[in-house]
């Protein structure tokens, strides 16, 4: 049987999809959407870890670039929000 391995690209990706529904669950409760800019970066990083698992499990470059180009524009549009 092949043993897995511990992958910390995981456990970041897993890590920051829960502070990021978290902090859903709690903009959609509270009704306050002050935290957008931050729930934006943490999509940002988690798309970004995302593609960094993709393009390390099948090696395609395409998937990579894929995912980096979601979490710049995630990145991106909450500069945009901090800033106005």
């Amino acid at each position: 049987m092949k043993e897995k391995k511990f992958d910390i690209l995981l456990l970041l990706h897993l890590m920051f999809g829960l502070l990021v529904l978290g902090i859903s669950i709690y903009v959609n409760v509270t009704e306050s959407y002050q935290l957008f800019p931050l729930l934006f970066v943490l999509m940002g990083v988690m798309f970004l870890i995302i593609g960094l698992r993709e393009y390390k499990r099948t090696k395609n470059f395409w998937w990579g670039i894929f995912f980096l180009g979601i979490a710049l524009f995630m990145l991106f549009v909450a500069a945009q929000g901090i800033v106005n």
